[in-house]
């Protein structure tokens, strides 16, 4: 095989147009700009109130092409995919949401334009409330997910970069359509939809759960976050062989071990010390400085990462080295983008190959009908990404070792993140077993992993090697740190990337101790990142030949989800707020608060909101709300807790501001929810072991060109379950089936 030398995957071919509002829409776009892709972006008659709240955004957007309004229909027959909707803001306008008619006429003006609409909520939704992040976390219930007696809002924006990442995936799929079918569609997504890509496996439920089932991070739960003798705070995780017993040698804890002891979690001890006894550790590890007890933990395999406030890891030599900080032209940093794409090899223009099917997909199949994607990933980040993709369409093989699927994160997490796919398992250690595995490998459009660095060399299932059968083959690898850096090699995990890039200090609130959030949301964003590489890398070798090699890390999610934080050239940081001290916002105008009823969340934006807020409160005039802080959050307390929710909003709405009622049981409520069924948030399939599963765990992504049958729908399969028929489209006979299950090298349901 020729292979050409590697360079950034340039797909200058798509333009995209950003006519959208907010977080949700700038974040896609950038994600395809990260592509190559040409991005422009609707020019605003006035300052843009969205550049306040997220600071690195204009900084995304300085290679962006502007254009006015006036000439967006005159562009539009040149634009691949149309952004739209968004966030709301009052001093920006509601986020244009398209009505049928209107897509009609832009389908039928320019029938290769794919439109992405980014809306609030699941379509049918009768509630008007508007689509910010606070508001939909409030509606849906979201904001009781982490505690069992208040509510939090949750800091790192679920709604906006859920929604953005959907967007992205969808927008990606129907230009995969697109090339099937020669035109364009609606794509629809949510920020309710954004919320339920971080929490499939909370938001789950069972006709018959066993022990492992129910066996969930609890609300309350705290995980091993502890203060040192310097005053930081240290995440450590256990999980790996010998945990318990390596952690005790270096804290010098004294007394016996079971040396197998791996710190698997247990509900038996209760929220405060469900990943281990807390008081103990915690009284160790405090007679030892951070970052000496950092390395230390290092040393013998064991992450840990020091607990740093917003902003703080982009000084960080492995973030440093991994590439994940980007500079201004005038000494700006802010996180850079964290899917990584090189082409290495060259060809001429084809159409995918390698799918299972006998003939070309037709009109009404999913939009990644015909492409099949062997996954050889392990925990949540790297299965998650391809789970994505067959709930699209794509045939996914899920390649597993004998000794099973590892389920130290929860069972659920499993179930949640291979949900659609085929199991066939091979002992890859074996000879026949890697041969197999290059064989299916030559069937295949795409293969990936989350191994550590040079674990698939050795397996003989990298890149190279599986190239030697199947030369276009796109290639995607998930790394904990990134793949160069000082601590490349280094194993990682949800936990200590949300302590080290700034999400655990943000949660913990102004003056409290850091908080983890009780879902793997960095491993779940981290497989969407890994979804959107691997569609980009399959899209350009549709148009060229080329095999795609796609890099993503734990490391470069966590940072993307901090992408709105810049680090200015005198060192103070923008767009890096901790929450009060109570957890419930931001601001005092944009907070929940509690009045004699129950919760509501006000979302007071811009200085004129504000001013209506105190005012329709009897608060008179408080300043300009940048001013705010304890004092003006006491007063809206207390003018909001003495009367009811009914009351309360009832006033807030006649003044124009805008709130909501928080809902006291999300999953309950989105259950019950006809419209979040009719648009797949919620589906229930058929489990061999639980009976009918249902949960947010379906497609969260609606196309006009194909309507998914619910029927469909297949469940995380057993281990093994599709060995033999897997075998046998890949041409293997009868009797050579039985010889691979007689030798072990493969095994059968």
């Amino acid at each position: 095989m020729t292979v050409a030398a590697r360079r950034p995957l340039p797909i200058s071919r798509l333009r995209i147009l950003d006519a959208g509002n907010g977080l949700p829409t700038a974040a896609a776009a950038r994600l395809f700009h990260d592509s190559g892709a040409t991005v422009l972006r609707v020019r605003r008659p006035g300052p843009d109130p969205f550049a306040e709240l997220y600071p690195a955004q204009p900084l995304w957007a300085r290679d962006w092409a502007e254009v006015d309004p006036s000439d967006v229909p005159g562009l539009l027959d040149s634009i691949d995919v149309l952004l739209v909707g968004g966030e709301d803001h009052p001093e920006a306008g509601t986020a244009p949401h398209l009505g049928e008619p209107d897509v009609q006429e832009l389908t039928t003006r320019h029938p290769r334009l794919v439109v992405v609409e980014v809306g609030g909520y699941v379509p049918g939704t009768a509630d008007p409330t508007p689509a910010t992040d606070l508001l939909v976390q409030a509606r849906t219930g979201f904001v009781f997910e982490q505690f069992g007696d208040r509510p939090t809002q949750v800091a790192f924006a679920p709604p906006l970069y859920g929604a953005a990442l959907l967007a992205t995936i969808g927008a990606w799929a129907a230009l995969h359509q697109r090339r099937r079918s020669g035109r364009g569609q609606r794509v629809r997504v949510s920020l309710q939809q954004g919320l339920a890509l971080f929490w499939p496996h909370l938001w789950l439920t069972a006709e018959r759960p066993d022990a492992a089932f129910d066996a969930v991070p609890p609300r309350d739960v705290k995980h091993l976050v502890f203060r040192c003798a310097d005053g930081g705070f240290v995440q450590i995780v256990l999980g790996v062989p010998q945990a318990v017993a390596k952690v005790h040698r270096v804290l010098g804890i004294p007394g016996p071990v079971d040396p197998d002891d791996r710190g698997v979690p247990s509900l038996a001890r209760g929220a405060e010390n469900y990943f281990a006894d807390r008081e103990v550790l915690g009284r160790h590890i405090a007679r030892f400085p951070r970052d000496e007890l950092v390395e230390a933990f290092a040393a013998v395999g064991i992450a840990a990462e020091p607990v740093l406030a917003p902003g703080e890891c982009l000084d960080d030599p492995q973030v440093r080295a991994a590439g994940l900080v980007a500079s201004g032209p005038d000494g700006h940093r802010y996180p850079a983008g964290p899917v990584g794409l090189t082409t290495v090899a060259s060809g001429t223009a084809k159409e995918p190959s390698g799918t299972v099917m006998s003939c070309v997909p037709g009109d009404d199949a999913p939009p990644l009908a015909g492409i099949r994607i062997l996954d050889l990933g392990n925990w949540v980040a790297g299965p998650f990404a391809s789970k994505l993709l067959a709930d699209l369409g794509a045939d996914v093989i899920k390649i597993e070792p004998p000794s099973g699927l590892s389920n130290l994160t929860g069972l659920r997490n499993t179930l949640t993140s291979n949900r659609g796919k085929r199991s066939i398992v091979v002992d890859i250690k074996t000879t026949e077993g890697r041969e197999l595995v290059r064989r299916l490998a030559t069937t295949a459009d795409a293969v990936h992993h989350n191994f550590r660095l040079g674990v698939a060399e050795r397996l003989g299932v990298d890149a190279a090697a599986l190239r030697q059968g199947r030369p276009d083959l796109a290639y995607l690898h998930t790394t904990a740190y990134g793949a160069t850096g000082p601590r490349a090699d280094r194993s990682g995990f949800d936990m200590v990337m949300q302590a080290l890039c700034g999400h655990e200090v943000r949660a913990g609130g102004e003056g409290e101790e850091p908080l983890w959030y009780r879902s793997p949301f960095v491993d779940y964003c981290t497989g969407a990142l890994g979804a959107i590489g691997l569609l980009a890398a399959l899209y350009e070798r549709a148009e060229t030949g080329a095999a795609v090699d796609v890099h993503t890390s734990l490391l470069g999610a966590a940072m993307f989800l901090r992408g709105e934080l810049v680090r200015r050239p005198d060192g103070s940081v923008a767009g890096a707020a901790v929450l009060a001290a109570d957890r419930c916002g931001f601001h005092p105008a944009r907070s929940l608060y509690r009045a004699a009823d129950g919760w509501i969340a006000v979302d007071a934006r811009g200085e004129r909101m504000s001013a209506a807020l105190a005012a329709a409160l009897g608060l008179g005039d408080l300043g300009p709300s940048a001013g705010w802080g304890p004092g003006e959050h006491r007063a809206l307390g207390a003018a909001i807790g003495g009367r009811t929710c009914d009351e309360v909003l009832s006033t807030l709405a006649a003044a124009g501001v805008w709130a909501t009622r928080c809902a006291g049981d999300a999953l309950a409520a989105m259950l019950a929810d006809e419209p979040a069924r009719r648009a797949h948030l919620v589906i229930s399939t058929p489990d061999r072991r639980f009976g009918r599963v249902t949960g947010c765990f379906g497609p969260l992504i609606g196309f006009s060109d194909w309507a998914p049958d619910p029927a469909a729908f297949r469940p995380a399969p057993l281990s093994g379950e599709h060995t033999r028929e897997v075998l046998a489209e890949a041409g293997f006979s009868d009797d050579e089936r039985t010889r691979l299950e007689r030798d072990r090298v493969v095994l059968s349901l």
